[in-house]
């Protein structure tokens, strides 16, 4: 396991958050804090700790630090491309997953801000806690080291692809079919109460000008989540549909994912929307910490039903809104893989 140096990180890292975990650069005020987290546990593992620690990220749980997350590119046993990472929980927070959402955030930043390949944690192997976040993240033995064990996993990606829909992020190009998607079933179904009228009373120009907007809002904050909004290609043709995950909305329980998406009107009914939806799902497991997730759909939009089949999500419940509308929740187990995807 990393110590805690008092070396600066090597990136500062952008408030990221899954709903539930915020990773954020430490300020000063946070230096007393981070001491004071220390215990018997953290210094039989990582030694006394420095007298200025700089974690690259402290761990905020409902608006107070509870731990930090670090890494470090220079270890002798570290390839190139690879980085050493470290976690620390204080005492009373521990046995509460949030090391191991930390760790998972850990990797997206890795992921959104750096060009590292693989993350390496060398973990003393009485160290169980330590060992059980690490493989409840993703990450699998490589070799024994003295008294430690190492273990690695890939940086996730960030475009996920099955050979024939590819989700990425979504960029100002996607502007004039994301106008195109916006007919009557999309409103229909997915927009609130008033947003249709709101719409209709814009000219094309701020209508074009209000979706640009929408569309660089979800490309910037895609680092950051929790909601990631996503593009879905075809080989031959760009923006044929759109998917997001979303780790804080209030119809989910805390820190699960709600799965929204809908389809360009010329490319409905080709299972497409099926295809990116598995996509996403893989997305969630690898960046996030999510275990489920959740696609809730108003009962008279078979369409939608047909894509919570299609993806193997399992109907847990039904009940009426305050909208008076039937809706359907389907619930996805996060940590089981699906079918296979290729990163591009």
């Amino acid at each position: 396991m990393i110590d805690l140096g008092a070396d600066p990180p090597p990136r500062p890292m952008r408030p990221t958050t899954d709903g539930v975990v915020t990773l954020r650069s430490p300020v000063p005020a946070d230096v007393p804090v981070l001491i004071a987290g220390r215990d018997e546990e953290s210094r039989r593992w990582l030694g006394p700790g420095a007298a200025d620690p700089r974690p690259t990220a402290c761990v905020v749980v409902d608006g107070g630090v509870v731990g930090w997350v670090d890494y470090d590119e220079d270890r002798e046993w570290l390839a190139p491309g690879e980085v050493n990472v470290g976690y620390q929980l204080f005492p009373p927070h521990r046995g509460r997953g949030y090391a191991t959402r930390a760790l998972q955030l850990l990797l997206h930043h890795l992921a959104t801000s750096t060009d590292q390949r693989t993350a390496s944690a060398l973990i003393d192997r009485g160290n169980a806690a330590s060992l059980a976040v690490a493989r409840r993240a993703g990450f699998v033995a490589r070799r024994e080291m003295n008294a430690s064990l190492e273990l690695v996993r890939p940086v996730p990606p960030l475009r996920y692809s099955d050979g024939v829909v590819t989700i990425r992020r979504q960029e100002l190009a996607d502007l004039d079919a994301d106008l195109a998607s916006k007919d009557d079933e999309q409103i229909d179904w997915l927009w609130l109460p008033g947003q249709r009228e709101s719409w209709e009373a814009m000219t094309p120009d701020e209508q074009r000008a209000h979706a640009a907007r929408g569309l660089l809002s979800t490309r910037d904050a895609f680092g950051r989540g929790p909601k990631w909004a996503f593009s879905v290609d075809t080989a031959g043709v760009r923006y044929v549909a759109y998917v997001d995950g979303d780790l804080a909305n209030s119809n989910v329980p805390r820190g699960e994912a709600n799965i929204s998406y809908s389809s360009h009107p010329l490319h409905r009914g080709r299972g497409h929307v099926s295809r990116a939806v598995r996509l996403v799902v893989g997305f969630l497991r690898d960046h996030t910490g999510a275990r489920e997730a959740h696609v809730i759909v108003d009962a008279r939009n078979e369409a939608s039903l047909r894509v919570a089949r299609a993806v193997g999500a399992r109907e847990t419940e039904r009940w009426t809104d305050d909208r008076g509308r039937t809706m359907v929740r389907h619930v996805i187990d996060v940590r089981r893989p699906s079918r296979s995807a290729t990163v591009t």
